[in-house]
């Protein structure tokens, strides 16, 4: 795509390509390692290239309202990224390797049919905002409460029936969303953290 190119040879630091009906990211891509900023939004594309973790210095990443069904391993070298949108695609499961983010500040996953959260993300210890509302996910893992940065977390319109205690230990923790949940009960640690407002219905 000429577009691709043009960013390669001139080095450009910022590439939008959004809403170009694309169904596929040329392998090209890999090429435009100057780029800070790239927008793929509103497309028709399936799958990465794992070219795409050649873009070392890349900070934000907007893939939000594609067709996209699996994330590819390669965007866990992305270190440099802190903003990853992935919202509204047909994502079903995260790879363990957006553990290693750790400048993430970032992650939005909404969708329909992710199922559980790894483990691995409780390294992410710069995250700030995670989003994860309207899938199929069933539980919250303990290793969360490690996210000492963590502000935001909505899981609204999921499959969750309880909070693991672990949480109280986000002491930065302005916003937890659990609306559309199957909670019974809330942890008494919880409510003491100072910043926090809770929705759970």
């Amino acid at each position: 795509m000429q577009r691709i190119e043009q960013a390669a040879e001139e080095k450009l630091t910022k590439l939008d390509l959004s809403d170009l009906g694309l169904e596929e990211v040329p392998l090209e891509i890999g090429k435009c390692t100057r780029l800070v900023r790239l927008d793929l939004r509103g497309n028709q594309i399936t799958s990465m290239p794992e070219a795409i973790g050649q873009l070392s210095n890349l900070t934000r990443l907007w893939l939000n309202d594609n067709q996209i069904t699996c994330i590819p391993e390669a965007l866990g070298q992305l270190s440099n990224l802190t903003q990853l949108d992935l919202l509204n695609n047909q994502i079903t499961s995260i790879p363990e390797a957006l553990g290693q983010l750790s400048n993430l500040e970032r992650l939005d996953l909404d969708g329909k049919q992710i199922t559980s959260i790894p483990e691995a993300l409780g390294q992410l210890s710069n995250l700030k905002t995670l989003d994860l509302l309207n899938n199929q996910i069933t539980s919250i893992p303990e290793a969360l409460g490690q996210l000492s940065n963590l502000e935001r977390l909505d899981l609204d319109g999921n499959q969750i029936t309880s909070i693991p205690e672990a949480l109280g230990q986000l002491s930065n923790l302005e916003r937890l969303d659990l609306d559309g949940n199957q909670i019974t009960s809330i942890p008494e640690v919880l409510t003491q953290l100072p910043k926090l407002k809770m929705y759970i219905g």
